[in-house]
């Protein structure tokens, strides 16, 4: 005679196991296309959340999870399939469908970073590059051995670039040759940070252009490591698209002190122009420049001397007497008006002159995206 406790529990496994048998085939494969109206795909949906909820450390419950989050991406709910495909990275990291959760999540991602707009309460609102910044940063997070790991650090790295977060893009694209240097990517990492120091460069104002000449490093180095690359013109162009801003930017501040009528100091620059650039136009119009400025003024008065000789205690005096100047310039000063103040002639003997060299030697211490 069966009890009637394990009466009720062979019922109830011969109901599980006939529901199990239902759904088993289901949670490898999604709906048809008959099946796919959004009526539908719902009661799929709560169907596998329910295996989930009731079953959530079978095989079945892994599967399940991952067709709730393809499901949820064929309704269009890309924020909820991407939720989705997290939880089940964090909960069933032995899926056999871990690498297809990953390259879904980058897929979703890449929408983003594409343009595709954020929907609140269902309506189109703005394009949502800090949201795709955040999904590849939770992909490295949930798998950063996954094959697809480069990927997604440089997608990362496209994401904050497109912001504007030049020196984050830059920090990403590092990162990547430095984690992951067996990536057939890594060229394009490269290539990107010097596309990147090259268009702030090409934007910026700075008057060292110090973005530029990373941008020229940077594409140099591409140009060595990476000589069979399908790039390998494009960075030559860049380099010499960069080699020609320089030198234009050269120039112009040679007119400027030209202008000023700072002959030497622009005879410093067209000589700059001439020496760095020698086969720019640029240089030929340096050249033109700076024979004239011979002719009416001579070598001579172009010629840049030796600095003075000046003692530490010289300095000394002079630092003195400009900081006495800086302090009585300040806005809060409350002391004695501004005097005027004259260098004295002292009685101090000229300096010897060093003539042994080495101690008079100093220690020395950018396209087209591949978007």
């Amino acid at each position: 005679m069966i009890s009637s406790s394990r009466l009720f529990f062979f019922i109830y496994f011969l109901s599980f196991s006939a529901f199990t048998c239902w759904v088993a085939p289901q949670a490898d494969s999604s709906p048809s296309s008959g099946a796919a109206n959004p009526n539908n795909l719902d009661l799929f949906i709560h169907d596998y959340q329910k295996i989930v909820k009731i079953h959530p450390f079978s095989l079945e419950a892994a599967n399940a999870q991952f067709q709730i989050a393809q499901l949820l991406k064929k309704k269009g709910d890309y924020q909820g399939a991407f939720k989705a495909y997290t939880t089940l990275l964090k909960k069933y990291p032995e899926t056999s469908h871990f690498e297809e959760a990953v390259a879904e999540q980058i897929n979703i991602a890449n929408a983003y970073l594409q343009g595709r707009k954020i929907k609140l309460f269902g309506i189109p609102t703005f394009t949502a590059l800090e949201r795709a910044q955040e999904m590849y940063e939770t992909v490295l997070s949930n798998a950063p051995y996954s094959k697809y790991a480069a990927l997604t650090q440089f997608n990362l790295g496209l994401s904050l670039e497109r912001q504007g977060k030049t020196s984050e893009a830059i920090s990403a694209y590092q990162q990547l040759i430095d984690k992951y240097p067996t990536s057939n990517i890594c060229d394009n990492a490269l290539y990107q940070i010097g596309y990147v120091y090259m268009s702030l460069g090409i934007r910026g104002n700075s008057q060292d252009l110090s973005a530029l000449k990373e941008g020229q490093d940077n594409f140099e180095d591409f140009l060595i490591q990476y000589p069979n690359s399908e790039k390998i013109i494009q960075a030559q162009d860049n380099i010499n698209s960069m080699m020609l801003r320089e030198s234009t930017d050269t120039l112009r501040i040679a007119r400027f002190y030209d202008f000023s009528k700072d002959y030497k100091s622009s005879a410093i620059y067209y000589n700059e122009v001439i020496s760095k650039y020698p086969q720019s136009l640029n240089a030929s119009i340096a050249k033109a420049r700076l024979s004239e400025l011979k002719n009416e003024f001579g070598v001579d008065a172009l010629s840049v001397g030796q600095p003075t000789p000046v003692s530490g205690t010289q300095m000394a005096l002079r630092r003195k007497m400009q900081v006495q100047v800086e302090t009585t310039a300040l806005a809060t000063y409350t002391g004695p008006s501004k005097k005027e103040i004259t260098l004295q002639k002292d009685s101090m003997s000229l300096p010897e002159m060093r003539t042994n060299f080495k101690e008079v030697t100093p220690h020395s211490i950018t396209p087209q995206s591949s978007r």
